[in-house]
Formats: structure tokens, sequence, C-alpha cells
């Protein structure tokens, strides 16, 4: 019983998929979370693409749109926006018009803004900063729109956006978002979804009890646990991938890094996977594990970091602190907590249920919170009253 549960609940989110045309896609998200979908789409007047949810959705709402400018077409951490997260956790109150490649730089100093896609409605900017899109040039180019920050490993950028990513706790009145499945991970998850001999295993139906996929030049702390991996010589089923350098584009011929088909696919089958600290201790790898039904292991540094004496982002973990995943005093201890877990199936098809639940309760979360901000701060520049004072 327990492993058709989890047939249920991992693979119904992930019915449904993006369209994109060009440098622009637009999406909903479904109202009724039971009823997948078509996947058939219909142009609208302006050649963009919208999936067609109307029937699912409540006739007398009317839903309205954000628009979401980003300021790049390649940089991975855009990737929330890219694949179908806000479509699996969004309210169903709101369309998603996204705009990749949008304008940003000093054209905007010398010959004013462009003019908004839809001036009447609430809209934000996404950008790593940088000189290529200074906060003078956004302000610039987009007055009206909020404004978020990516790529912010560190908590550098402080002050000149409403919303981020990489939570900090020295950064109160922030909107985050987290950073969900990189999108070259998810599309490949998408592709393998394709087949009709796809299957969700549960945990105690797969192939290895553990995998370790990163790079190591990224922490101290991967340099350590791929040294304790590469002296092992357990003979529980394990996967190691272990790069020398990270590369962005996982996929290119000039990496040593797995290739995302075949990362799926070790991760579909692995009751835990490691995820060991990078520049910073939210990395994609947490979210595709989940998604993929894979058990994250994390160390206690990690997850309970605190300020500058360990990291900048001062508790960057937080919103995983009661998160039903393995975390261990030390990277030393992996081996004999995998080798205990693995001895009782049941509990691990039972934690990997429990974390399912989580996580779609935290994402959920993290999604509406951004819908309530955009749509309140829209009310309240708009009106000069803020929404919850007219209610």
């Amino acid at each position: 019983m327990q492993y058709h549960k989890v047939i249920l609940v991992v693979v119904s989110t992930f019915a449904c998929s993006l369209f994109l045309i060009q440098n622009a896609y637009f999406y909903r998200a479904d109202v009724n979370k039971n009823m997948a979908p078509p996947r058939d789409v219909v142009a609208d007047a302006e050649n963009q693409r919208s999936l067609r949810l109307d029937q699912y959705r409540d006739l007398n709402s009317v839903p309205r749109t954000i628009t979401i400018y980003l300021t790049e077409r390649k940089n991975p951490a855009f990737s929330i926006f890219k694949t179908d997260i806000f479509q699996r956790y969004g309210s169903g109150q709101f369309n998603f018009l996204i705009r990749e490649g949008a304008e940003c730089g000093h054209g905007c100093l010398l010959n004013g803004p462009t003019p908004l896609d839809n001036p009447s409605a609430p809209c934000v900017t996404v950008n790593r900063g940088g000189p290529r899109c200074l906060p003078e040039h956004v302000q610039c180019q987009y007055p009206q729109c909020k404004r978020m920050i990516t790529n912010d490993e560190f908590c550098r950028h402080s002050l000149e956006h409403d919303i981020r990513e990489y939570y900090s706790s020295n950064l109160p009145g922030k909107i985050y978002l987290p950073l969900g499945p990189r999108f070259d991970s998810w599309t490949s998850f998408q592709m393998l979804q394709q087949s009709p001999h796809f299957i969700m295993r549960a945990a105690s139906k797969r192939k290895f009890a553990f995998n370790a996929i990163f790079s190591k030049n990224t922490s101290p702390s991967r340099e350590v646990l791929a040294k304790i991996i590469e002296e092992n010589t357990t003979t529980m089923p394990t996967y190691a991938s272990i790069s020398e350098k990270w590369h962005v584009e996982a996929n290119s011929p000039h990496t040593e890094q797995l290739h995302t088909d075949e990362y799926i696919k070790v991760v579909l089958d692995s009751v835990f996977t490691l995820t060991p600290r990078g520049h910073n201790p939210e990395c994609f790898r947490l979210f595709e594990a989940v998604e993929a039904g894979s058990i994250p292991v994390m160390v206690k540094d990690d997850l309970y970091i605190e300020g500058h004496t360990q990291h900048p982002c001062a508790k960057a973990m937080q919103h995983w602190f009661d998160a039903p995943i393995v975390v261990l005093d030390d990277w030393a201890d992996l081996y004999p907590t995998t080798e205990k877990l693995m001895g009782d199936l049941a509990a691990l098809d039972e934690m990997q249920i429990k974390l399912r639940i989580w996580y779609d309760e935290y994402m959920t979360k993290a999604i509406r919170e951004f819908e309530d901000f955009m749509f309140q701060s829209y009310e309240k520049d708009a009106t000069g009253l803020d929404l919850t004072e007219r209610r």
C-alpha cells in the first residue's frame, strides 16, 4: 500500500508542463489539484502561449497577471520560473507572463524605459546584479516593478531588492523564493516521464542506497566527503560520480559532470541523495532529490548554519529545519548511518512519503507568499492603501 501511495503523490505532481515560444511564455496555475490539465495549448492574440486550464478554474474568479522579466536567457538560477513549480504550487488566481532576455543596461539611462507588457498589472524583474544590470538600470527600466536578486549565494546584496533566492535571517523583510529543481535536470525528468515504462519507485524498491553526485571545488566539505567515499570499501550498493570542477553547463562535453539524463535516472533509483554544501547549503540537488523521491542527506554544520562565523547567509536552511531528511553529525557517520537505515525498509517508505508531504506544504507556502506579496504590494502602490487595511 505504501508503494502505491508514493506513486500517486509524486507522479501526479508532474502531470503538467510548460510550453515556450520565442522569448515569452504564459502559463496559469492549476486550481483543481486532483485533475491533470490537458497538454494542448492555445495561442492568445499576441501569439504567446497559455495552458488551457479554464475548465478547471472557478469561473467566478478573474485571474490576474503577474509579469516576470528575466534579464538573462541561460541563468540556471532562474529555473524556478522556467519549470512547473508555480503551476503546481500556486493558488491558481494568477497568470504568469514570463519574459526571457528582458532589457536591462545603460540604454534606459539614455533613452528612457521600454513600455511594459501590462502597465496595469504587477511585475517583477529578476537579475543577478553586477555591472550588466545595476540597481539604477533596473529602477530606470522597470520603475513600477518589484525586484528580485538571484545568484547571491553569500548574501552580499542587502538593500536593492524586494525578493531573493538564498535565505538569510540577517535580511528581514525580504520575500524568499526557494531554488527549486534546476531547469536542465527538470527537463530530463520530464523526458523520462514520457516513457510508458516510467514509475516512481518506493524507497524500499530502489537499487542504490545513496548517490554521491557533485563537484569537489565549491566547498572544503565536499573535498572531505569525496575522500571518505573514495576510501570506503563497503559492499552496500551506492553510486558515485564526483568531478573535480563545477561547470555551469552540466551537459557540456567539456565537463566531467554527469549528464542530467543519467543523473536523474540515478536519483530516481536511490534511496538517499547526498547534498553536501556548495557555495551555499541550499542547492538544486535538494529539490531534485525530493522531486525524484530520494531522501536528502546533510550534515548538521550545513543545515543549522549560523551567521558570519560559518556563512554570510545566517540560518540559510531555516526552512528545512523540520524536514524529514537525514542529518548526520559528520560525514564520517555516512556509512554506519545509511547501513542502519537500510535495515528497515518499511521505515524508509514511510520517511519517503512524509518527506513528499512536507515538501508540498513547504513549496506551496513559499509560492503563495510570493503571490500575496506581489498582489498586495501592487494594490498598495496603486491605491496608497495596504490591502489588509481594506479588509
